[in-house]
């Protein structure tokens, strides 16, 4: 997962791709793209486009079960979660 500084928060954080976002929150990328607009949750947007979301806006967001209390255990959940590559 990349690290990027978030203006926002004012330090170094952990940021998700805006699919790993919504599988963490549990909704739809509409969804998230919907919250970065509205600047509900805290984003890097690169040159290229590509939107990845501070992982401890999105913690704030949305409510996760209580083990999910940091960035980093969000990362785990995120990760645990994702289907393996096929082919």
């Amino acid at each position: 997962m990349p690290r990027f500084l978030c203006v926002h928060c004012g330090r170094e954080t952990l940021h998700l791709n805006v699919a790993h976002a919504a599988n963490a929150a549990q909704v739809s990328r509409t969804t998230v793209y919907t919250w970065i607009r509205r600047k509900l949750v805290h984003a890097v947007i690169l040159p290229s486009g590509r939107k990845f979301i501070c992982a401890n806006s999105l913690i704030r967001r949305t409510s996760f079960d209580p083990i999910v209390q940091d960035a980093e255990a969000l990362a785990r959940v995120v990760i645990d979660s994702d289907p393996l590559p096929t082919g």
